[in-house]
């Protein structure tokens, strides 16, 4: 595993176990043999949020869940985890909820918790003192696949069961099927230049050169440079550390986006579900 991602995900577990400690910078640093300012980068890189921003969300979210599951004073409550006074207890908890403490227990207030970090497994490198994410710049030839269209929306409760549903039941339904390619599959996923939500995803394998292919939507993957990036993961999981870590390669690459009607091509190996490896490819105008 990547030493940045195996650093920050062992320093996670140890929050952790230990919430009711003061969890300080220092403190963690100093554990991870890392220097205060390395550290905090990394950590800042790695989960998306600063150190202080996670530790004081984690505690928060502890606080809410034992005033919402127990019978503890916000005193004791404050002091089990870590906290010098309750009173910095709740001026926190009010910033971070928009709530006091005593309006959640009389109302039954439903709030959105901190939840623990889930650390994304891919590569993490230094350029020139920087951190972000490793890529490859790889040339590809065009690439007919052929699969089905879903137009989705982000904000949409059923975003993320519908897609699945409906790429799924693609992935089953083709697996037995001579006319397709079965070691790999796709996704192309694509905005068409709206704002609003709305995503055109297109799930789909490549050809054997059988007969066949008419009865799916076709998609022709323009070919020129892409940047290749490595993950390990669920997508619906990956979908926002990667625009995080994309914009962050852009910027320390100097990279510029092709607009070529791809916004992102996936690439997974057929047992994608077993070893959760998938490649994330980006068009871009020229090799960097």
């Amino acid at each position: 595993m990547n030493f940045y991602v195996s650093a920050i995900r062992d320093t996670i577990e140890y929050i952790e176990c230990n919430i009711g400690e003061s969890l300080s910078l220092s403190s963690l640093s100093t554990r991870a043999g890392i220097s205060d300012f390395h550290f905090n980068r990394m950590f800042k890189t790695v989960s998306g949020m600063t150190l202080k921003q996670y530790v004081l969300g984690r505690k928060l979210s502890c606080a809410l869940e034992r005033m919402t599951g127990s019978n503890q004073t916000v005193l004791d409550i404050a002091l089990d985890l870590g906290f010098e006074y309750p009173e910095v207890l709740s001026r926190a908890f009010k910033k971070q909820f928009g709530v006091a403490p005593s309006e959640v227990r009389r109302n039954k207030v439903r709030l959105q918790e901190i939840k623990k970090a889930s650390i994304v497994e891919r590569d993490i490198v230094n350029y020139r003192g920087t951190l972000a994410l490793k890529g490859s710049c790889v040339l590809l030839d065009e690439l007919p696949i052929y699969g089905v269209f879903t137009r989705t929306n982000i904000n949409s409760e059923a975003f993320e069961c519908d897609l699945r549903q409906r790429n799924e039941a693609f992935l089953s339904e083709s697996a037995e099927d001579d006319a397709l390619r079965q070691e790999l599959f796709y996704t192309v996923v694509s905005c068409g230049g709206r704002e609003n939500g709305e995503y055109d995803v297109f799930c789909g394998k490549s050809p054997t050169g059988e007969a066949g292919v008419e009865s799916y939507d076709a998609l022709l993957v323009p070919g020129g440079w892409y940047v290749d990036f490595a993950y390990r993961g669920d997508m619906f999981d990956l979908s926002d550390v990667f625009i995080d870590d994309l914009y962050k390669w852009i910027m320390v690459k100097e990279a510029k986006i092709n607009p070529n009607g791809i916004g992102m091509l996936n690439i997974y190996q057929s047992d994608y579900l077993k070893d959760s490896a998938v490649r994330m490819l980006v068009p871009i105008s020229k090799p960097v």
